[in-house]
C-alpha cells in the first residue's frame, strides 16, 4: 500500500489528516517508529491537538489500521460475493484475511491487541458491515444458528480471524481445516443448538448426582440413629 503525502492545510477533519500522516509515517519507518510529535507536525498541528483528538498512540494505530483495511474489507466483499452458501463465502473470507492481514505492519498490530481490538467499535461495525448481511442470510435460510444476535456471531468470527492470521502455519490446508471442523460446528444452526443442549445437559446430570449423594449419606445418617 502506497501511503498518502499530508500536507498541513484544510482538506478533511484533523483527525483525519492525523490519520493519513500516520499512515505515511507507518509507509516510511514502520509502526513502531510511530511518535505522536512526529506525526502531529507531519498533520501541521500542535501535539496537544494530536492527543486531544487521539488519546493515544495505540488509537491511532487503530485507526490507521481501520484506514488500510477498508482495501481488505473491499477485497472480501468481492470474493464473498463470488461464491454460492453462506459457509462458502465465510471460508474465502478467513482465507483470504488469513493470508493478507498479517502482511501489512499496522493491521498486525491491531491483531496483536486481541480482545481490545476485538471489541473495538470501529472494529466491530467494519466486521459487521462485511460480513453481517452473510450471516444474517444463513440465519434467514437456517443454516447460521438463530439463538445467537449477528454482534456475538461478528465477534467470534473477528477473534478467530486474529487467532488464525498469528498461527504459524497459515496455509489454506489449515485454514480450511480450522474452519470446517471448529467454526462452521461453531455457528451451524443444527451444531451450536445441540451443543448448547449437551452442555446443559451435563450440568443437570452433575447437579443430579450431587443430590444423589447428599441423599444417600442423609439416609445412612438415619439409618444409623434408628439403630443407636
Amino acid at each position: 500500500m502506497t501511503a498518502v503525502e499530508v500536507v498541513a492545510t484544510d482538506e478533511g477533519t484533523v483527525r483525519d489528516r492525523l490519520i493519513r500522516a500516520a499512515d505515511a509515517e507507518i509507509d516510511q519507518r514502520g509502526v513502531n517508529a510511530v511518535q505522536m510529535e512526529v506525526v502531529a507536525a507531519r498533520a501541521g498541528v500542535s501535539r496537544a491537538t494530536a492527543f486531544r483528538q487521539l488519546g493515544t498512540v495505540a488509537e491511532l494505530l487503530v485507526q490507521v489500521a481501520l484506514l488500510r483495511s477498508r482495501r481488505h474489507v473491499a477485497a472480501v466483499e468481492a470474493l464473498m460475493a463470488t461464491k454460492t452458501g453462506v459457509f462458502a463465502k465465510l471460508e474465502a473470507a478467513l482465507l483470504y484475511t488469513t493470508r493478507e492481514l498479517p502482511t501489512d505492519p499496522s493491521i498486525s498490530a491491531l491483531i496483536a491487541q486481541g480482545s481490545a481490538s476485538v471489541h473495538h467499535p470501529r472494529v466491530h461495525q467494519m466486521a459487521v458491515d462485511a460480513m453481517g448481511p452473510v450471516l444474517q442470510e444463513g440465519q434467514r435460510t437456517g443454516e447460521v444458528r438463530p439463538d445467537l444476535g449477528i454482534d456475538e456471531l461478528i465477534d467470534f468470527l473477528v477473534e478467530q480471524t486474529y487467532i488464525a492470521a498469528e498461527e504459524l502455519d497459515r496455509s489454506d490446508a489449515a485454514v480450511r481445516r480450522r474452519f470446517r471442523h471448529f467454526i462452521v460446528p461453531a455457528l451451524a444452526a443444527s451444531g451450536g443448538s445441540a451443543g448448547e443442549r449437551l452442555s446443559l445437559a451435563k450440568e443437570a446430570g452433575d447437579a443430579v448426582t450431587v443430590a444423589i449423594d447428599a441423599l444417600t449419606n442423609l439416609a445412612d445418617h438415619l439409618q444409623r440413629d434408628s439403630h443407636q
